[in-house]
């Protein structure tokens, strides 16, 4: 029995939900209004026989007494399996593992200090002006540790030579490079300096601006074991604690637009660094926002990397919310008079409330600004359009939502909902709000074997791990497929990682014997088509298995002489056409 079986074997879920709030007796379950959103009718269901949750309401998610845990203490896996261990009286082997992470973290830390130094020094005199003259007070440089690199191209390099560093350590960390011909340098000189932290605070990489006019204007540590710009958020580690208490960040573009926000109490602001928001960013904010904010330019529509990049950490937001802590809204505040947060900020404090405030949905904002790019007077133009957004729009796991989202569409393009779902094949199936009893379950195949149902799911999981060209494979897969809450952690952080080493480093370490099952688990040799053939029929068991679990619940926690409520219509309707998908695709 496994650490998580065991403890979860001495909690009963229904004592363990008791503890944050009342559930009542109903029937073979209990109920409670849902904590997770706002409503009238109790819409929140324990199951004691299954030892699990499910919200039928705006949630539309369940699990079982870690995932409870996770969300309600906004906690991750590992700090959940803490917490539940202390309180179940086991004890955990933790394992450390050296990777050399802790060198880099100590070098970098030795590195921010010497910055610091020079900054209030008269060679910083040129910094310290530029900060003055933006506004930015001592407090606030104190806080983000912002420092000055030296002139010259060694001086870094002949500081950390005298406190006994490794050059080979500091080339790796990205704050020396060797040139062509063997000499060793500092990255950064003459540049005020920003460090870059992670969300424990430690140094894991630098931005350095010029001061001098010289290009390029910004410079950042180029990758390393422990920075990677497309997974970072600066100003993290300082924000984390407002953006769990308000539930919402907003992400910016630039360290000072950061620097400026937190300096005029705004301290859920953190910045993408001069990027559109990624998918490995979105990963970083899943566990602690209910919704994410970007601040974008008025003229950002016309930038189509942008808005691709913008699609890209929308379906992550879409595709890990389910099953986990909140249902994440991406929601876009368009800046006005062509100015940046920072200026806004310092110019017109009430103007940027006002305008995040007002922040629209993504998808409200995505369809006029990619049909502008089309000439729409034209039937190939409109097509174009269609063609540029279906994707996105089919992509939306709520079938209310997709409504919404071809209603307005239509209005865009100027043609009917029935000329636009006409104009595609794959919208025959596409769900409507008509909605009907749920369809009788199909015959049970008898009692699930929990091993069976857990060597399903690691087999899928192992076979992804091992084969990453499958991934395009697991569009379907979802993270609530998977009943392990060490699976479905796993899956979830390998989303948006690329490489192994970059999820290991990623996962608890708690993880880490789980992980390496997975990784040495003995698969059959096979071609890769073989392989995918395989992994599709794992991947349609796991999910009739997940459906009809769906099921189940529904059928045990509604009263079948009453209409099923509103809330859970679009569940209803959702999981009976993609059974009847699935049963019609295995005949």
């Amino acid at each position: 029995m496994s650490t998580v079986d065991e403890i979860k074997d001495r909690l009963n879920i229904v004592d363990v939900v008791s503890e944050y709030f009342p559930v009542r007796k109903s029937g073979s379950n209990y109920k409670a209004t849902c904590p997770f959103h706002k409503e009238k009718t109790p819409s929140f269901v324990v199951n004691l026989e299954r030892q699990s949750w499910r919200c039928f309401g705006a949630c539309a998610t369940g699990g079982d007494v870690f995932s409870f845990i996770m969300r309600i203490e906004n906690l991750e896996f590992g700090q959940a399996l803490r917490l539940l261990a202390e309180k179940t009286g086991i004890t955990l082997l933790e394992r450390k593992i050296s990777d050399g992470s802790e060198s880099l973290y100590k070098i970098n830390l030795e590195a921010t200090l010497f910055y610091q130094n020079i900054l209030n020094t008269p060679e910083g005199l040129s910094a310290s002006r530029y900060l003055k003259d933006r506004g930015v007070d001592h407090k606030t440089i104190s806080a983000f540790q912002l420092g000055m690199s030296a002139s010259g191209g060694a001086r870094l390099k002949e500081h950390l030579s005298s406190l006994g560093f490794d050059l080979d350590l500091a080339i790796k960390a990205g704050l020396l490079k060797k040139t062509d011909s063997g000499i060793i340098k500092d990255f950064f000189w003459n540049r005020l300096m920003f460090p870059i932290h992670d969300r424990k605070g430690q140094v894991t990489g630098f931005g350095g601006r010029s001061l001098d006019n010289s290009s390029p204007k910004y410079i950042n540590t180029s990758s390393t074991p422990i920075f990677d710009k497309r997974a970072t958020l600066y100003g993290l580690h300082l924000s984390s604690t407002s953006i769990v208490k308000e539930s919402r960040a907003v992400v910016v573009e630039g360290y000072m637009d950061t620097i400026t926000a937190h300096q005029f109490g705004y301290s859920n602001v953190v910045a993408s660094m001069g990027t559109a928001l990624s998918e490995q960013q979105v990963q970083n904010l899943r566990s602690s926002a209910k919704t994410v904010i970007q601040a974008l330019d008025p003229d950002i529509a016309g930038q189509e990397a942008t808005l691709n990049s913008l699609e890209s950490a929308y379906h992550a937001l879409e595709r890990r919310s389910i099953g986990q802590k909140f249902n994440l809204d991406l929601r876009i505040a368009h800046l006005t008079n062509g100015l940046d947060p920072d200026q806004l900020i310092r110019q017109d404090n009430d103007q940027w409330k006002r305008v995040i405030s007002e922040a629209v949905p993504f998808m409200e904002f995505l369809i006029p600004a990619k049909t502008s790019k089309y000439d729409l007077g034209t039937a190939e133009g409109k097509a174009q359009a269609a063609a540029a957004l279906l994707p996105v729009i089919l992509s939306e796991n709520n079938s209310l939502k997709q409504d919404e989202y071809f209603q307005s569409l239509s209005v865009a393009l100027g043609v009917t909902r029935q000329a636009l779902e006409a104009s595609i094949g794959r919208l025959a199936n596409v769900p409507h709000r008509a909605n009907k009893r749920l369809n009788s379950p199909p015959p049970n195949t008898g009692p699930l074997d929990t091993n069976r149902i857990n060597r399903l799911e690691d087999y899928v999981l192992s076979t992804l791990l091992k084969k990453p060209e499958l991934k395009k494979s697991t569009e379907r897969l979802l993270p609530e497929h998977f009943h392990k809450i060490e699976n479905k952690t796993i899956f979830t952080e390998w989303l948006g990682c690329d490489t192994m080493a970059e999820l290991r480093t990623n996962l608890d370490e708690l993880l880490y014997p789980h992980l390496d099952y997975l990784e040495n688990m003995g698969l059959e040799p096979a071609e890769s088509s073989a392989s995918e053939s395989a992994l599709t029929q794992a991947l349609r068991r796991m999910e009739l298995r997940h459906l009809r679990n769906l099921q189940e619940e529904i059928l045990g926690a509604e009263d079948a002489k009453v209409p099923p409520s509103r809330e859970v219509e679009a569940t209803i309707e959702d999981l009976n056409s993609r059974l009847k998908e699935l049963y019609l695709s295995t005949d």
